[in-house]
């Protein structure tokens, strides 16, 4: 076999520090056998070797010192702060200090690495094991002893909303020096004491009185009564997170029998904020059809002449990136809503999107409402593993173990992803116009099923009759994003876009 010739080059990035030692090239012969011989040109002596190592060695020592430096300055930081602080905390800070100094030197241990792995484990991960802790065993005992306690004599009910399988809701407002409201038109400061009201069903079945503090599956309409209200004061007591759903009041049991209200039965209370869901608006409940009739209030102002298709790419693309802000914020606390869908989507005259019924919601970080191979589901909008978790995922025996946990069921299991399909749903159902219908979306979801959940099968093959002008326009990004949101998920419970890794899809990025 011939040999290969090597050009040495002394400008090339990895032999800069030769580079002014030797300006000649040398070439080496490599042979079969992985001997080498200098055929032309000249090597650095050895002089210059030793010269040019000590100069890089030179430099790496600078930055150590530099490194050393930084270490010191951590090192009297932490003792200046320990110093300042009480007893019970200062020696935690000394001891973290160190850890990073050592670790900013250069000269980490086995035990500060595991300290600082820990401490990143508990604060920092998502969702936090020390947020769900704290939140469960003292923000929740102290909220019901600070939050407001409504009585049948502070309000009034009015007309019926809606109703679902664990409640009814009702319109109604906050009385004023105990006098209810009987007129049928409202001023304007009556409005503003409006509010939403959900009547727990009664369907007889027992109320455990330690559901809450096991931890585990609601049971009948009462415990999922109790469920929804843990979930909506957990979310009140996270700024961000609030922010996107309606403002939960609290809840109380009727001390009496008068104005439409039963003594005994649960309430949950919640600020009036909106009476038009997404539902409402692709129902063409709203007046004009959708997403024409949302245009004023997604986009601020009606726009005479803007091209109609990018008019309704624009309100659709608002409504699911606030959606999905929404569902990763309530992802951040280890919530899963596993109820996404149109009916559940508040559409503020604000035009904020809000997530509404947290009745089948479950809160992974707890583990409360959740327990392996069940859970509430609409076939609508479930994705086909039906379940948050695989059936073989084991159930945390009570809070504590569950919130200590948490972080790596995350990351295995992948909860979050159930949510994130059903936004996929969503967007199919916005941006195709025969899927707005309820039976057509039926029709869809079998037909899915028949494709083994394949979107790009499904169109293939089924898709002839339906307008996707506003999935496939600029380059069928809107597409895309369905068809990553759509789909099963792989052996490692993958394979799907996550809320977040949906918002950061190019399909949200500005139109030129």
């Amino acid at each position: 076999m011939r040999a290969k010739a090597l050009q040495i080059s002394p400008t090339a990035p990895e032999n800069r520090a030769l580079s002014s030692v030797s300006r000649k090239p040398a070439t080496v012969r490599v042979h079969k056998r992985g001997r080498l011989h200098v055929r032309a040109g000249l090597l650095p002596d050895t002089d210059q070797i030793l010269s040019a190592a000590e100069s890089i060695g030179g430099a790496a020592s600078s930055n150590a010192r530099d490194l050393q430096g930084i270490a010191a300055g951590i090192r009297s930081a932490a003792e200046t702060l320990g110093a300042y602080l009480p007893w019970p905390l200062a020696d935690p800070t000394l001891a973290l200090g160190a850890d990073v100094a050592n670790i900013v030197g250069l000269q980490p241990t086995w035990e500060g690495v595991s300290r600082l792995l820990a401490i990143y484990y508990i604060l920092l991960l998502r969702p936090s094991p020390f947020l769900g802790l704290l939140d469960f065993y003292v923000l929740v005992p102290l909220s019901k002893v600070i939050q407001r306690r409504y009585q049948v004599a502070d309000l009034t009910l009015r007309d019926r909303m809606g109703s679902g399988n664990f409640g009814q809701v009702f319109e109604g407002i906050r009385n004023k020096n105990g006098r209810r409201i009987t007129g049928s038109s409202l001023s304007k400061e009556e409005k503003k004491r409006r509010v939403v009201l959900k009547r727990v069903n009664l369907d007889g079945s027992v109320l455990r009185s330690n559901f809450l503090k096991a931890g585990t599956m609601a049971r009948g309409a009462g415990e999922t009564g109790v469920a929804e209200a843990y979930m909506c004061s957990r979310i009140m007591r996270d700024p961000l997170v609030r922010q996107c759903v309606a403002e939960y009041q609290g809840e109380f049991i009727a001390d009496a029998s008068d104005g439409g209200f039963t003594k005994g039965t649960q309430w949950l209370v919640w600020k009036f904020e909106s009476d038009s869901t997404l539902g409402d608006a692709l129902s063409g409940s709203l007046g004009a059809k959708f997403p024409e009739s949302l245009e004023e209030i997604m986009l601020g102002r009606i726009r005479e002449n803007l091209d109609t298709e990018k008019r309704d790419a624009a309100i659709i693309k608002s409504i699911l990136k606030k959606v999905l802000i929404a569902l990763k914020r309530l992802h951040s606390l280890g919530i899963v809503h596993r109820d996404v869908k149109p009916e559940n989507i508040l559409i503020t005259g604000g035009g904020n999107v809000k997530i509404i019924d947290f009745g089948a919601a479950a809160d992974l970080c707890t583990g409360l409402n959740f327990s392996p191979g069940q859970g509430f589901l609409d076939p609508r909008y479930s994705p086909p593993e039906e379940l948050v978790l695989p059936k073989r995922f084991p159930k945390a025996p009570f809070p504590a173990a569950a919130a200590l946990v948490s972080p790596l069921a995350w990351q295995i299991g992948r909860p979050d992803l159930f949510d994130s399909y059903s936004a996929g749903v969503l967007l199919m159902q916005m941006a195709v116009p025969e899927l707005r219908s309820a039976s057509a979306l039926r029709g869809f979801n079998k037909a899915l099923g028949e494709c083994d959940y394949d979107l790009k099968e499904w169109r293939n093959t089924k898709g002839y009759r339906y307008d996707f002008d506003l999935l496939d326009r600029k380059g069928g990004a809107a597409w895309d994003l369905a068809q990553k949101l759509i789909c099963r998920r792989n052996a490692v419970n993958r394979g799907r876009l996550s809320a977040a890794g949906a918002l950061a899809h190019r399909f949200f990025l500005p139109e030129l």
